[in-house]
């Protein structure tokens, strides 16, 4: 009996052997190909960030109307007395010196440079590379992130490659964290040991003994449970690793994964995104007392936070650079010249999503493409058209004109380039917070009188000239139905016998709905879709006076074709997306455009357009501010249930839209309501502004009572108007007027009385 149970302990023993053997085994094997696929994985959840566009910085440029120092502000530029390093601006009355960082941009690397702007009254003369004494036609300042896209773990890191590393931080990491790296094969046996005894000494868990390669194990595999199983399971996985990485690839690994404390809802991860939090720098640029810190925080990243407990930092920082001491690393006096140094960690800003809205869009333009998985974890660079200076201004612009107004009238803002169809800017609504519907995207409402310089532009192309009468008379128009519609102007008048120029200026209904019938709407239509399609399926009058639907977006679109001479745009969010190596994945199309309208029947209608803020609807703009030689046209659709603005220059088209998400009446027309908003838009951002004149108008002075070139009996009646050349008017004004009876009567009274010759 003895002999068989000795027997059975034998097998169950070899059983339990090969039991564990194979579990160790297949265990192996499984950690083996999990730790391979990092080769060719990504082991990182990298959130994607959303880019503006860059701004490019040459003479002529106005720093204020760019908002170049709050740029810098956002971008955590710090202004010091003396320039020295990347990161840092000064300011005195002769210019600016402004150290620009490193930076990638749509796969091109800019090396930080040194650039000295001189100004005049504001305006930069003259850009000189301080480096290289030399002066430059301008200078690249690089985007702003505006939003990170995060999945549920919240994790925000820079990659970094070792060589980029300086030798102080690596050392740094090495004498605190595992000063035997280069000497164990994953893991310590002698620190777990000392460990072990200086645990039992405490009565507690005082040391770890950990590896950085255990670290790394743990990070990136395992959780934080304190078991033992757990350390088991961390210490094989940690001798695999060594045998499948180097050295040099696991310390890689290592600073790219190591946690380093949270920053308000996202956590700071790699010692890249650290340097760049704590001290807006790259790795490559710390310092040995900024490159003790990180390495010091390690341990416990909040604990040893230089925001929340600085002199806990600082002694932690002290404590990795008197261990770089003992280990000869570093020289007694260097010791002593860093422990001396402040933690120098630069302010802590509140994170803020910026532009909601208009990230919103261009998340909606990729999804088909980037779905929301990939973006949460793939660390694509999105770079954006979007100017951040131009997005403020206009969210703030847009809040303060509705501050005074009934709470249910909201709100939306575009501002456009109309040479490439950029979108500069985007507001969707008053508060984002309240409602994420997007009104400058979704919204489509009747445009009112936004319509009126296309009917006007249609009458000037079949021989109508701004000179030409029409009459601002009573109406009435049969439609097809058999019902009657009969339009009236907004100010229930009529005006008579009036200039077409007039007619457009003072946005008179009754003489556009005559030109329009004489034109025939679909005619009118037709020119509509040559810039965006028309919305209507059978041409009725109505659409003479914008009853046509259209969005902030689409309206940008139409009025781009009269600031840009003609062309029709696309409407652009995104310029160029990179992986997370930096690398140009996608790259949007340059300028396309077509001819849409012939540029000098435009030309006429901007010179009506301009009347439109200096004596037309519109008239009340310059209080606001509102620019000279700008363009704009105010809308008003029915029972003011919509008002409308847009203003333009040929840089820039600011639309304004007010109104009600329940389409109710809100009680303002397009001059009460959007026009102050876009006019403080543009009186902020643009500057006076002239137009060029075509090659073939013509401009002449006319007499406004007849149509004919003004002549010498014309006195100061005339006045200026543009004509394609050839349809000039040619007969001179016959007409005197009443000053010219008035000088001729001065005169006769002035006469000496003839002599008495009785």
């Amino acid at each position: 009996m003895k002999g068989i149970f000795r027997k059975g302990i034998w097998i169950f023993g070899i059983l339990g052997i090969v039991l564990v053997s194979s579990y160790f085994l297949l265990a192996g094997l499984s950690t083996y190909r999990e730790m391979k696929r990092l080769r060719v994985d990504s082991i990182w959840r990298l959130p994607s960030r959303v880019y503006s566009r860059e701004l490019v910085i040459a003479p002529g440029m106005d720093i204020e109307r760019a908002g170049l120092i709050e740029r810098l502000a956002r971008l955590r530029y710090r202004e010091v007395s003396d320039v020295s390093a990347p990161g840092e601006y000064s300011r005195d009355h002769r210019g600016i010196t402004v150290f620009i960082h490193t930076f990638q941009l749509m796969g091109k690397r800019y090396d930080a440079a040194p650039v000295r702007f001189s100004l005049d009254d504001g305006q930069i003369t003259r850009i000189v590379r301080i480096d290289r004494n030399e002066q430059v036609e301008s200078v690249t300042l690089e985007p702003e992130c505006i939003t990170e896209i995060f999945d549920s773990l919240y994790e925000d890191r820079t990659i970094v490659d070792l060589d980029d590393c300086p030798g102080h931080l690596l050392d740094a990491i090495i004498t605190t964290e595992d000063k035997r790296f280069y000497d164990h094969r994953g893991v310590d046996f002698r620190s777990l040991l000392r460990a072990g005894l200086t645990n039992i000494v405490h009565g507690g868990i005082e040391e770890g003994g950990s590896t950085i390669t255990q670290q790394l194990i743990k990070n990136l595999f395992l959780t934080s449970e304190r078991t033992m199983s757990r350390k088991i399971r961390e210490m094989w996985m940690a001798l695999i690793m060594e045998r499948i990485y180097s050295k040099e690839e696991i310390l890689h690994m290592y600073v790219n994964e190591v946690y380093m404390g949270s920053y308000w809802h996202s956590g700071i991860c790699g010692i890249g995104k650290a340097s760049r939090m704590f001290f807006d720098k790259s790795v490559s640029e710390l310092s040995l007392p900024e490159a003790a810190l990180l390495a010091g925080m390690i341990k416990a990243p909040n604990a040893y936070s230089p925001y929340s407990a600085p002199a806990k930092a600082l002694a932690r920082r002290n404590t990795v650079l008197k261990l770089m001491e003992a280990e000869g690393i570093i020289t007694p006096e260097v010791f002593e010249q860093a422990r001396r140094e402040s933690l120098s960690v630069i302010p802590l800003v509140p994170k803020k999503r910026h532009a909601p809205y208009f990230v919103d869009h261009v998340l909606n333009e990729l999804r088909d493409r980037y779905p929301q998985k990939a973006l949460e974890k793939g660390g694509y660079q999105i770079y954006t058209t979007l100017d951040m200076h131009m997005q403020i201004t206009a969210e703030t612009l847009l809040e303060h004109g509705l501050a005074d107004k009934d709470e249910g009238i909201d709100g939306a803002v575009m501002i456009m380039d109309p040479h490439a169809g950029d979108i500069l800017a985007m507001v969707g609504g008053k508060r984002y917070a309240d409602s994420q519907f997007n009104r400058a995207v979704k919204i489509r409402r009747h445009i009112g009188s936004l319509v009126k310089p296309i009917v006007y532009y249609t009458a000037l192309r079949r021989g109508y000239t701004l000179s030409s009468f029409v009459d601002d008379e009573p109406v009435t128009i049969r439609l097809d139905d058999g019902s009657e519609w009969v339009p009236a102007n907004f100010d229930k008048t009529t005006h008579g016998r009036i200039l077409l120029k007039d007619a457009l200026v003072n946005s008179y209904n009754l003489a556009t709905v005559r030109v329009g019938m004489d034109l025939g709407v679909a005619d009118i239509l037709a020119e509509v879709g040559r810039i965006v399609p028309a919305d209507v399926q059978e041409p009725n009058p109505s659409a003479l006076l914008g009853a046509l639907s259209y969005s902030p977006l689409e309206v940008s679109v139409i009025y781009s074709a009269f600031a840009n001479g003609g062309n029709q745009v696309e409407a652009r969010s995104v310029l160029g997306i990179c992986n997370e190596n930096g690398t140009v994945v996608e790259e949007t199309a340059g300028l396309r455009t077509e001819k849409a309208l012939d540029p000098a029947v435009v030309y006429l209608i901007n010179t009506a357009l301009q009347e439109v803020l200096t004596s037309g609807t519109a008239k009340n703009s310059r209080l606001y501010g509102m620019p000279e030689g700008v363009c704009g046209k105010t809308g008003t659709s029915d029972d003011l249930r919509d008002s409308w603005f847009v203003g333009f220059t040929p840089d820039l088209i600011v639309t304004a839209w007010l109104g009600s998400d329940e389409y109710r009446p809100i009680g303002h027309t397009g001059s009460s309501g959007a026009m102050p908003i876009a006019s403080m838009i543009l009186s902020r951002l643009s500057p006076a502004v002239t137009w060029p004149v075509p090659q073939d108008v013509v401009i002449c002075s006319v007499d406004p009572s007849n149509g004919k070139l003004a002549g010498f009996w014309s006195g100061n009646k005339g006045v200026s108007i543009p004509y394609i050349r050839g349809t000039e008017p040619r007969e001179i004004s016959e007409e005197s007027t009443p000053w010219v009876w008035s000088v001729l009567k001065s005169l006769w009274d002035r006469k000496d009385p003839p002599p008495d010759r009785r």
